[in-house]
């Protein structure tokens, strides 16, 4: 076991369209990103009684203010948004970033979603990219081929309380989500969430620059 110091900043969101569907105007933006600690199968224990339940190591929201003019466009915060955490893992543990994107209209969905982030019971994801869904728990994603060894984040689908998130929203938009399993040893990376909406009017990239010491 080693302990381990994880911050992720946040620097800019790249809009390569985007759109309101409530107001059809300029979009509002969101971002809600967790982190969570998975661990590795018990050696001999049948899945998924081997697995043990992922360790959240916190969250947080970023709003940005809607882009003025066309797109493509990127939008900056003041300062790079910092998200850092502690804590204590095997070589062989791995850390899950997940990003979720919302275009926000009433605000009632970007509360729960948030809400709902802090405790992975409530979710599942899969690869969008994959021909036939997968649902998998968050303890399971540590052996997800469509995440292994992957330098970039995934697209995800993502079901919240067995409901998929671009038929269950409302009042609010939901853009897109997407992941990366990262490792605890020591390392810097840049990596960029990118997400689009189901009907591709919201395409939308998180960029930020990981680093684990």
């Amino acid at each position: 076991m080693r302990s381990f110091r994880l911050r992720l900043d946040i620097t800019a969101l790249e809009l390569a369209s985007g759109h309101d569907g409530l107001l059809r105007g300029a979009p509002e933006p969101v971002l809600l990103v967790a982190a969570y600690l998975l661990f590795p199968p018990d050696p001999g224990a049948p899945a998924p009684a081997g697995l043990t339940p992922p360790r959240p190591l916190g969250r947080t929201l970023v709003r940005f203010s809607a882009p003025q003019g066309r797109f493509p466009a990127v939008l900056t915060l003041r300062g790079p948004l910092s998200f850092k955490a502690r804590a204590r893992a095997r070589d062989d543990g791995r850390i899950l970033l997940l990003v979720l994107a919302v275009e926000e209209d009433t605000g009632k969905e970007v509360e729960r979603l948030y809400a709902h982030l802090a405790d992975a019971k409530h979710l599942r994801l899969w690869d969008l990219d994959a021909p036939v869904p997968a649902p998998s728990t968050l303890a399971e994603l540590i052996a997800a081929p469509y995440l292994q060894g992957h330098a970039a984040p995934v697209r995800v689908g993502v079901l919240d309380d067995g409901g998929d998130l671009r038929d269950t929203c409302r009042g609010d938009d939901f853009v897109g989500a997407s992941a990366a399993l990262v490792s605890t040893a020591r390392h810097e990376d840049a990596l960029r969430f990118h997400v689009v909406s189901a009907d591709g009017r919201n395409d939308w990239t998180a960029v930020t620059a990981v680093s684990v010491d």
